[in-house]
C-alpha cells in the first residue's frame, strides 16, 4: 500500500511539473526542487521520465516544453518567460555598445532588454536600427540616440518587420555590432528561430555586421527550431546568464566565440576567444 501511495505521489508531482513547464515554457531543476520540496536528483528523475514520454525536452540545468519545430509563441507569451534572466542578459549585452557605434537590435523578448538597459544608462551619439516595432517605440524615448526602423511586412505574432522590403532597406548599410535573440543554439545546427521569414531577414542583416551577438538564456542551448539565422562560426559573442557545460564552452572556444555570462548579483565572467 505504501509503495502504491508513493507511486501516486510521484505521478501527481510529475503532472504538476508538466503543468508548470507548460505555463512557463522552461524551468530550472533547482527551482523545481525548491517548489516541490524535493531533491534536485528527484527532479532530474522526474524530468527524465517526462522526456522519455516525449512531453518535454531536457536542457542544461532544467527542461523546456517539447513543441513542434515550427511552433512559435506570441511576443507576449514569451515576454514573461525567464524574465529576470533576460534582464540580466540585456544589461550585460548593452555593455558591448560603445559611443559612436551603428547598432542593429533584432526583434525579441531578450533583445528588448538591451533597449531597456540603454534607457537605464543612455549611450550618447549612437545610431540604433531595428526591425521591431516594440523596440522602436522604447528606443524613441531615449535621449541622444538616432533611431531607424527597417521597413517590410509586419508579423503580428512577433512585431517584426520582414521580407524583401526589409532586405532592400539595408542595402548599402552596415553595422558595427548586431544583436539577435534565438530560440535554439546547437553545436551541430547553429542558431535557429521558428519563423523562416525572420530567419531569412536576420541572416541577411548578419552579412552587414562587423560583430554579431546572440543573446539567449540557458533554456535555448541544445535546442533546434525551424529556420537557421547563422552557423556558430558566424557569431562573435554569445551572452547568457548561466555557465554552460564544459564540453559546450570548449567547442564555442574552438569556434572563436566569446562567451559572456551574466549571473546573479551582476558578476561578470567573460571567456575571451579569438574572434573579438
Amino acid at each position: 500500500m505504501a509503495r502504491n501511495g508513493k507511486k501516486e505521489l510521484t505521478e501527481l508531482r510529475r503532472r504538476h511539473i508538466l503543468e508548470e513547464l507548460r505555463r512557463r515554457g522552461a524551468a530550472r531543476t533547482i527551482e523545481l526542487a525548491h517548489s516541490f520540496s524535493v531533491s534536485p536528483m528527484t527532479i532530474r528523475n522526474d524530468l527524465a521520465a517526462l522526456a522519455r514520454k516525449g512531453l518535454i525536452e531536457k536542457v542544461h540545468g532544467g527542461a523546456v516544453v517539447k513543441e513542434p519545430i515550427a511552433a512559435e509563441p506570441s511576443y507576449y507569451e514569451k515576454a514573461t518567460r525567464n524574465l529576470e534572466e533576460k534582464r540580466r542578459i540585456g544589461r550585460k549585452a548593452a555593455e558591448l555598445i560603445e559611443e559612436g557605434m551603428a547598432v542593429f537590435i533584432g526583434n525579441g523578448t531578450t533583445t528588448i532588454e538591451i533597449v531597456r538597459a540603454l534607457k537605464e544608462k543612455p549611450m550618447p551619439n549612437i545610431r540604433v536600427f531595428t526591425n521591431a516595432l516594440t523596440h522602436a517605440v522604447e528606443l524613441a524615448e531615449i535621449p541622444g540616440i538616432e533611431v531607424y526602423v527597417i521597413g517590410g511586412r509586419l508579423r503580428g505574432i512577433s512585431y517584426a518587420m520582414v521580407g524583401s522590403l526589409a532586405h532592400r532597406s539595408i542595402e548599402g548599410v552596415y553595422f558595427d555590432i548586431a544583436f539577435f535573440g534565438a530560440n535554439g543554439i546547437s553545436l551541430e545546427h547553429g542558431v535557429t528561430i521558428p519563423s523562416l521569414e525572420e530567419a531569412e531577414t536576420a541572416a541577411n542583416i548578419i552579412q552587414h555586421a562587423q560583430k554579431v551577438v546572440i543573446v539567449a538564456d540557458h533554456s535555448k542551448f541544445g535546442v533546434v527550431t525551424h529556420g537557421k539565422i547563422a552557423d556558430l562560426r558566424d557569431i562573435n559573442y554569445i551572452v547568457t546568464e548561466e555557465e554552460l557545460p564544459r564540453n559546450v564552452a570548449q567547442e564555442l572556444t574552438r569556434l572563436g566565440i566569446s562567451l559572456v555570462v551574466a549571473p546573479k548579483g551582476g558578476e561578470n565572467r567573460k571567456k575571451s576567444m579569438a574572434k573579438v
